[in-house]
């Protein structure tokens, strides 16, 4: 008797300490959605239990989000999730500083320890010390190195097999031009020359991809971020992430500690940048490497987080970068309408004739490439590179425009996929690749054959205009924005806009598959379920004029 007294009132006491613990969770889930927000705690639990996986969580997330009042609060133990996918939203939650550190749930992440992850002050130490190797006057310095890999590049392309109307799968075109992406991420973030656009015989690029959809399923099930759990419940899985993580790390580590000594011999042959002399190959010492090596030399860095900095680098850079291209390719490929030949006429008039693949694309081309921003910006909205991004929320703070208090150690989840696709923010056309949402209205048909007379512009276009001039300013996020925006946007937009020139220039790219076919897979980046269905046919240019 006495036995179930005690266990009755330990159990009461736990129930007490649970609820008190869990109070400021309510009260925002009550805040925000009421009586409805209470009850429908139980609904929420089991589909997050049942779509805890990277290949359905999204999909499933895009069907059910319009069934719920949103932001939407869900609660998970001592702390409450708070799902965001509206502009207003996104600018509160990116502009405050009590959410800029990243989440624990991304402690799944391999590359954890660079400035990707770094939290609070140390991030902020960080991200300033770097910021000089993203300067604009480093960026454009690279062109060379983006026109270099990306003739490569092509001429990797021209050699294929599947070209002249054969269909290529989306993964082997895939595999290409990632391997581009990555030379040239080494030869600019590491200063190192590699041969990846021509072979990949260790792997290291779909080892990176490897690791980030087994990273993928590490942040959506935290507990396997405990190794013992690991090995318990997925021993396969984690042997292949120990295997192409330890491939990666000595990948990284061989190239930094060979550059690192180099460096230190240079400096010490009076080289250096200590000695006040300058060379030809001045901005060299600049970059995201070198950088580094300065900090390490005034003993602000060891060599170990020079490793895990260059290492986050390389991924982030290379696998964002060459997932957009190919998003932007697959766009172009399934496009019925002129995009593709709005694309090359104003690529042939900003560039000479006849159009020539291996042509310089310097700056000041980009910025007359008015068209081809546009098509950028529509296939990163359409396509998000990262469907969802996570914050946790460093002490209690009011979401804007509401009387909502978000408590401390809450999960931020900013769903920049769904909202840029959402009707309420783009449009009855808000699913459909349409680039000239993106235009002025003066540059809306710039055509040839429409210079000549003046139209009056149709109702349709106008009511696209009020709607763009209304648009809230983060309802397009391609590279995250305010206090813990992307370092290297400037960066990848240019690689990506240089790569698709020549590509455009030298291909004609055309596919039966249609976007609304897509099955969408959350792999940190975005990716396809069904991406082996997606098949693409490549023309040469030459050719088909040819022909």
């Amino acid at each position: 008797m006495h036995l179930y007294v005690a266990m009755w009132i330990c159990g009461t006491l736990l129930a007490l300490l649970l609820g008190w613990q869990q109070r400021k969770c309510w009260r925002l889930i009550w805040q925000l959605n009421g009586w409805r927000g209470v009850a429908q705690q139980p609904i929420l639990w089991f589909l997050l239990c049942i779509n805890l996986h990277p290949n359905s969580i999204l999909d499933r997330v895009t069907q059910l989000r319009v069934y719920f009042k949103r932001p939407l609060a869900i609660l998970i133990g001592t702390r409450v999730l708070v799902y965001i996918d509206d502009p207003a939203g996104m600018e509160c939650i990116l502009n405050a500083p009590e959410c800029l550190d990243k989440t624990f749930m991304q402690e799944g992440f391999f590359a954890r320890r660079g400035l990707l992850h770094a939290r609070g002050q140390k991030w902020k130490l960080r991200r300033k010390q770097l910021n000089p190797a993203f300067s604009h006057n480093i960026v454009t310095s690279f062109f060379d190195v983006f026109n270099a890999v990306g003739n490569q590049m092509i001429e990797q392309f021209s050699q294929q097999p599947y070209l002249n109307g054969h269909a290529v799968k989306f993964t082997d075109a895939e595999d290409l031009l990632s391997r581009a992406v990555l030379e040239v991420s080494c030869l600019t973030i590491m200063g190192t020359p590699t041969t990846f656009t021509q072979t990949d015989d260790a792997h290291i690029a779909t080892s990176y991809k490897r690791l980030l959809e087994i990273s993928a399923i590490r942040v959506v099930k935290p507990w396997l971020q405990i190794d013992m759990l690991h090995r318990l419940l997925a021993p396969q899985l984690y042997a292949e992430a120990e295997k192409c993580n330890e491939l990666l790390v000595d990948f990284v580590a061989n190239i930094v500690q060979t550059k690192h000594r180099n460096w230190q011999l240079r400096n010490a042959n009076g080289n250096g940048e200590g000695n006040g002399m300058e060379s030809s190959t001045h901005w060299q010492r600049r970059i995201f490497i070198e950088q580094i090596f300065q900090l390490a030399a005034n003993g602000e860095l060891t060599l170990q987080e020079i490793e895990d900095e260059a290492q986050s680098m390389v991924l982030v850079s290379f696998e964002t970068v060459s997932n957009s291209i190919m998003t932007a390719l697959l766009c172009l490929a399934t496009n019925k309408g002129d995009c593709q030949r709005r694309l090359r006429e104003e690529i042939g008039r900003v560039f000479p004739q006849p159009a020539n693949p291996e042509a310089y694309v310097g700056l000041e081309q980009l910025q007359q490439l008015r068209y081809l921003d546009a098509f950028v910006n529509e296939s990163l909205r359409l396509l998000a590179t990262v469907p969802m991004n996570l914050r946790h929320v460093s002490r209690d703070f009011q979401l804007a425009g509401r009387e909502a208090i978000v408590p401390r150690n809450s999960i931020i989840v900013l769903d920049t996929f769904n909202m840029q696709r959402d009707e309420d923010w783009w449009g009855d056309n808000a699913k459909e690749f349409d680039p000239q949402r993106f235009l002025d209205p003066e540059q809306q048909d710039d055509s040839p054959a429409d210079n000549d007379e003046r139209t009056e512009i149709p109702l349709k276009t106008k009511s696209k205009q009020q709607q763009q001039k209304r648009r809230h300013s983060y309802s397009f996020l391609p590279f995250s924005k305010g206090l813990r925006s992307c370092i290297g946007r400037r960066y990848g937009f240019f690689i990506m806009k240089v790569f698709l020139v020549k590509l455009i220039t030298a291909f004609e790219f055309s596919s039966d598959f249609q976007l609304e076919q897509l099955q969408f897979v959350e792999n940190i980046s975005l990716k396809f379920n069904n991406v082996n269905d997606i098949l693409i046919h490549i023309q040469p240019i030459q050719n088909k004029k040819a022909n």
